[in-house]
């Protein structure tokens, strides 16, 4: 059997923290894992730990910030001041439980964690969601905490080269997209929600996006086009979906109701069950303004038979095919991402065509079950690759 200590941010659950655990759920019983949980946290991951029966361990796992703003201060501060903590609950994780290969899903956690890994003669898997940037100081980073780490899953292809540019060897990366549960994920369950199109009575066209309350998702960007879209006077509505940040939200709200489009776009909040946001809508958009590892939610709803809008932005551009299971357009441009909504808005038949092409391209290029058997065997292969040394 095969013992994986796992490390990744579970203070919050988004895209990276699901992903992990939908693969660990999947883990053949060759495979025994144990997580390592912040004691920062909203209690979520823990909580679906505890759902599927993967036993964990609270320390304080912080994190660094080269940023000078108080909140970031704050919290390198109360990282620096836990870190000897850190360290012996870590290590005493180790003795106890003697993981054969350790696993981490975020290049934070392994800066932290280096000192001690170093020491250590256990193989380590980083599984990269969104790498840094290749600038000089990231490049210095990354010669320090890379030398704790054996081999790396990239997410995508823009993964994989944001990688190399850090001046990683190519021969330690192995590309392996994020999976989908397609039973879970059914263009069968549709009608989950209760504000689809049809259902609302008035047979508006739904647009929507959802994900992380961040400038950098594009929610700017999203508004703007709504706005120019209903100078058209087409019937359609907008919903932007999402676990609320203040002031982000107010923001955004007063923005709505300044250009008098407030009782076009409703902010319907976090659902938990996110198949109900997909399914009270008719097309989803990912205005994305940076470098997605993945856009997982592109994914998600193509395999709930939408099809999609999506900015040009890193892996995002990978899941979607361009005319085929949806429209590219570029970052941060309003008037591009306007006329794409427009264009399957007016096409009823072509959101249709578009929905069916998604879904079957889920099932031949982002089927979880493949995936999880694929990362299972990357793991082995890590943990024998390393005995061998």
């Amino acid at each position: 059997m095969l013992k994986v200590l796992a490390i990744l941010p579970t203070g919050r659950v988004f895209g990276l923290q699901i992903m992990t655990l939908r693969l660990f759920e999947r883990l053949s019983g060759k495979i025994k894992s144990h997580f390592l949980v912040t004691r920062w946290t909203d209690g979520e991951f823990s909580r679906r730990l505890d759902e599927l029966r993967i036993p964990y361990t609270y320390s304080w796992l912080g994190m660094f910030s080269r940023k000078l703003d108080w909140i970031n201060l704050y919290m390198t501060m109360h990282c620096l001041a836990r870190l000897p903590r850190l360290y012996r609950d870590f290590v005493k994780l180790v003795k106890s439980y003697r993981p054969d290969i350790i696993y981490t899903a975020n290049h934070h956690e392994l800066i932290l964690l280096t000192p001690i890994l170093s020491l250590l003669d256990i193989p380590v898997l980083c599984h990269m969601h969104d790498p840094p940037p290749a600038i000089c100081f990231q490049r210095g980073m990354v010669r320090f905490w890379g030398r704790a780490v054996d081999h790396y899953i990239a997410i995508s292809s823009s993964v994989f080269d944001r990688l190399a540019s850090l001046g990683i060897e190519e021969k330690k990366i192995t590309m392996l997209h994020n999976g989908i549960d397609l039973g879970y994920f059914s263009d069968h369950k549709r009608g989950l929600g209760d504000h689809s199109a049809a259902e609302k009575g008035n047979d508006s066209v739904v647009v929507g996006m959802t994900g992380q309350m961040l400038e950098n998702k594009g929610h700017w960007d999203f508004l703007e086009a709504a706005r120019l879209v209903h100078q058209d006077h087409l019937n359609v509505r907008f919903v932007i979906g999402g676990k609320p940040t203040e002031p982000y939200l107010s923001r955004l709200r007063d923005y709505t109701i300044k250009h008098h489009v407030d009782e076009r776009i409703t902010f319907s909040g976090w659902e938990p069950d996110v198949r109900r946001f997909y399914s009270t809508i008719d097309v989803l958009v990912l205005p994305s303004r940076h470098e997605e590892g993945f856009g997982l939610v592109t994914a998600e709803a193509m395999a709930m038979g939408l099809p999609v809008i999506a900015t040009r932005s890193g892996g995002a551009g990978e899941v979607v095919e361009d005319g085929k299971t949806g429209i590219l357009v570029e970052k941060q441009n309003p008037q591009e991402l306007a006329e794409a909504i427009r264009c399957l808005v007016k096409s009823p038949d072509r959101r249709v065509s578009m929905g069916k092409a998604g879904r079957q391209r889920v099932e031949e290029c982002f089927d979880l079950s493949k995936q999880a058997a694929e990362f299972e065997a990357i793991l082995e292969s890590v943990a024998d690759s390393h005995k061998e040394r």
